[in-house]
């Protein structure tokens, strides 16, 4: 049985600031305490935290040909992260989003699609989906190039080929997204948004309501972060409420992608969904102490200590 997961779907090249009050107007200025750059994105993002806690990743996407898509493939590298599926598409950017972070850790985006727009079902390598242990579809909203049937079909193969899955998405959800990503569903072991695009994705006033609706759609199981509130699982046998630990946030940038390597290592540790979400809470908290989605999480055994030693949130 193999044992490397792949990632594949939105890679972005995140500019962070920090922190951000406001925006000066005209030419003026504002000094900031840290400006970096960090890999991002629903599928790079995740990639980065599963190879820090010790899987062997690769990460399936697309970058354009130019100065921001080198920088990019070379941090991707530099965590162990196989980027020899990445491919680089010509007269196009690389997708990247620049992240002024205000006080309380708040992240408003200011984002270019670039090259995640026209990754194609051409460029899929097939043999590696097929082969994979667990396949995590992150972002493919962002991906038009994929069509209506591109997600599907890889999700479809690579359950063909043995393989857990989960899936996440980039935007901020609405009915007619839905429409589109309701084919996945049903070859979705664990379908893992955020509360609020879970909400908009299915016109649901709770996430309760909205992960229900999202398991009668097919999902085998939804789990939903809700931040500071901690996050939410729902399968048809349970569904448990998990509180956020007690942190100082820096910046939420990267924290639910860091929540599902978390959730997909301890799946590959061969733990119950419930004990999944410990793993997933405490890598996203770690995440979330520092500036950008490559920051906090050291290793597996650093993250286990921490799950096990920090308190959680009251209430």
């Amino acid at each position: 049985m193999s044992a490397y997961v792949v990632t594949l779907g939105a890679h972005v090249l995140d500019i962070l600031g920090r922190y951000v009050t406001h925006i000066p107007e005209g030419q003026g200025g504002l000094l900031l305490d840290e400006i970096r750059l960090a890999p991002a994105g629903s599928a790079a993002g995740a990639a980065v935290g599963l190879a820090k806690l010790g899987l062997s990743v690769a990460t399936v996407g697309a970058v354009g040909n130019d100065a921001l898509g080198d920088v990019l493939i070379r941090a991707l590298n530099s965590f162990g992260v196989d980027t020899s599926h990445v491919v680089r598409k010509p007269r196009v950017q690389t997708s990247a989003s620049i992240l002024p972070i205000r006080p309380n850790g708040d992240r408003p985006a200011l984002h270019a699609i670039g090259a995640n727009a026209v990754y194609s079902i051409d460029d899929v390598p097939w043999p590696l989906i097929e082969g994979a242990a667990h396949l995590h579809l992150g972002g493919n909203d962002s991906m038009r190039g994929l069509g209506r049937d591109g997600a599907p079909q890889i999700l479809r193969r690579a359950r063909d080929g043995g393989a857990t899955t989960s899936m996440d998405i980039l935007s901020e959800g609405s009915p007619k997204l839905l429409a589109i990503l309701k084919p996945c569903l049903p070859f979705v072991d664990w379908f893992m948004p955020n509360a609020a695009q879970a909400c908009k994705l299915t016109d649901s006033r709770t996430p309760e309501e909205a992960a229900s609706r999202l398991l009668d759609l097919g999902a085998g199981g939804v789990v939903l972060t809700m931040g500071g509130d901690g996050s939410l699982m729902t399968t048809a046998r349970e569904r448990i409420h998990l509180a956020a630990h007690e942190i100082a946030v820096v910046d939420t940038s990267g924290c639910g992608d860091a929540y599902c390597a978390g959730f997909i290592r301890a799946i590959r540790l061969g733990w119950p969904p419930a004990e999944c979400m410990k793993l997933g809470n405490a890598a996203a908290a770690l995440v979330a102490q520092g500036l950008g989605s490559d920051a906090g999480i050291r290793d597996l055994d650093d993250t286990l200590r921490f799950m096990r030693e920090t308190p959680l949130r009251p209430g």
